[in-house]
């Protein structure tokens, strides 16, 4: 004979809280700034702070032992990565 046993967790759960749907508001371009904005249903226009850019590489680099007059001697190569990030005013 087998025996089900309650997962321990299910006698914690409870239903979800209550959610109030949000509207979908598409943005729309600013035709001076060609910046995609969003404007509320009073027209004004909601700030979407926070947002900046970035930039990552990864730069390879090699070196060869010797002083390039005959063959031999081991090779190393490795790489370094750089990330910069600018903070956007908001």
């Amino acid at each position: 004979m087998t025996e089900t046993f309650t997962p321990w967790g299910a006698g914690r759960m409870e239903p979800y809280a209550a959610t109030v749907a949000v509207p979908q508001i598409p943005p729309a371009i600013d035709p001076e700034t060609q910046i995609a904005v969003i404007v509320d249903a009073h027209g004004r226009t909601v700030a979407m702070a926070g947002h900046g850019t970035s930039t990552s590489g990864l730069t390879p680099t090699t070196t060869t032992p010797g002083d390039g007059s005959g063959p031999g001697g081991a090779t190393d190569a490795d790489s370094q990565e750089s990330y910069d990030q600018d903070k956007s005013s908001g």
